[in-house]
């Protein structure tokens, strides 16, 4: 009796497996041959980043020689449109996905450049918010921070790497900025109030970083970033001070923030013998 018992419960349990793989494999099969009926793209345009629109995106997908719409799930290769997608030189990360209902989606954000480099030959490039080289667009152009200046780094050997990277195989070298630059540029766009005060930094010939602001012709004289954030503090005490006494704001034409704990100011009348040669501005 118990021997039969056993032989009754294998057979049930066994039954109930094969129902359920044949029922998932009718479910499949069912949804291999779900039609897509859309193709519905969505393209991030924070910070009004223009280098690709749906347009674009999807022209990509069309370029692979299928149409998508109207074809069957099966048909559609999820990964190879993904794939594509996320080898693009603009696109941080693209997702493509098929609801059950039958359409499409493609999520696409677009890679974020935070300064645009011209290097020492005239080569230029952006760094991305992930600290990443991202070649110029035909399309549009960053209305970004822009660096120049004694940049000796090009961007065909570096492209494939971060500056991090690059900083780490160019350790040895006297000349190593884009690490600096990237970390320059992340703090200047964090604060609304640099992002908007300073357009440019310029590299001079002994390496050291020099702030090209929106407001007034001084030159600042920043170095490296070691301290940056008391820099920047030292620096925006400078401008309270500018602002709120009558003719101090333009009685400095360099203002050296190099030295710790002190910002190093030399009046106008004295610098004309020191500058030897401007900032050259874009």
């Amino acid at each position: 009796m118990k021997k039969f018992k056993k032989i009754l419960f294998i057979t049930l349990w066994s039954g109930l497996i094969i129902g359920l793989i044949i029922s998932m494999g009718f479910v499949n099969e069912k949804q291999d041959s779900l039609l897509c009926k859309s193709l519905d793209i969505h393209v991030n345009q924070d910070g009004d980043l223009y280098f690709l629109n749906k347009k674009d995106i999807a022209q990509l997908i069309l370029d692979r020689g299928d149409s998508i719409v109207g074809r069957p799930k099966a048909w559609v290769n999820i990964p190879e449109i993904e794939h594509k997608l996320n080898s693009h030189e603009d696109i941080a990360n693209a997702e493509v996905y098929m609801t059950i209902d039958g359409k499409v989606k493609v999520e696409v954000k677009q890679r974020k450049p935070i300064i645009r480099v011209i290097n020492a030959t005239g080569e230029s490039y952006y760094i991305d918010d992930e600290g990443k080289l991202m070649p110029l667009s035909t399309k549009y152009t960053a209305k970004i921070l822009i660096a120049n200046g004694n940049i000796l780094e090009p961007f065909v050997k570096n492209c494939k790497h971060s500056v991090a990277h690059i900083s780490k195989e160019n350790k040895a070298k006297e000349n190593n900025m884009l690490g600096e630059l990237y970390a320059m540029a992340t703090y200047i766009n964090a604060d609304e109030f640099w992002k908007a005060q300073v357009q440019q930094i310029y590299i001079d010939s002994l390496n050291d970083m020099e702030i090209v602001p929106m407001v007034g012709d001084q030159k600042i004289i920043f170095g490296d970033t070691t301290a940056m954030d008391e820099k920047f503090k030292k620096l925006i005490t400078f401008y309270q001070q500018g602002l709120n006494t009558t003719g101090w704001w333009d009685k400095y034409s360099i203002i050296n923030l190099k030295f710790k704990n002190q910002i190093v100011c030399t009046k106008k009348s004295i610098a004309k013998n020191i500058i030897k040669k401007p900032i050259e501005k874009i």
